[in-house]
């Protein structure tokens, strides 16, 4: 049971390395595509999800960042929960 715990730990912690990496390659390789070019009005939207247990906050500037958001809230705390009943033996993977 201990290996298990450990190795499921180790995996998302590695997947949480590989989602920040990716995000950062898109994220340069969206800039470079754009170039040079500054646009006169540029819309910024922003946001977060802060997650106080299993209770999601969702912070947006717009409805459309909103529903985005809502939609990470949501599977976050399902992650959560599944997570918890793994560890506590709720659900038995083998």
């Amino acid at each position: 049971m201990a290996n298990s715990l450990l190795l499921v730990g180790t995996l998302l912690i590695l997947l949480g390395f590989a989602i920040v990496f990716l995000t950062i390659v898109l994220s340069f390789l969206r800039l470079m595509r754009r170039g040079e070019r500054k646009e006169a009005e540029s819309e910024k939207h922003g946001g977060a999800v802060i997650m106080i247990g299993p209770i999601p906050l969702v912070l947006a500037s717009d409805p459309k960042t909103a529903k985005v958001l809502i939609i990470l809230a949501i599977v976050l705390t399902l992650v959560l929960l599944i997570l918890t009943a793994i560890t506590y033996g709720v659900i038995r993977l083998g």
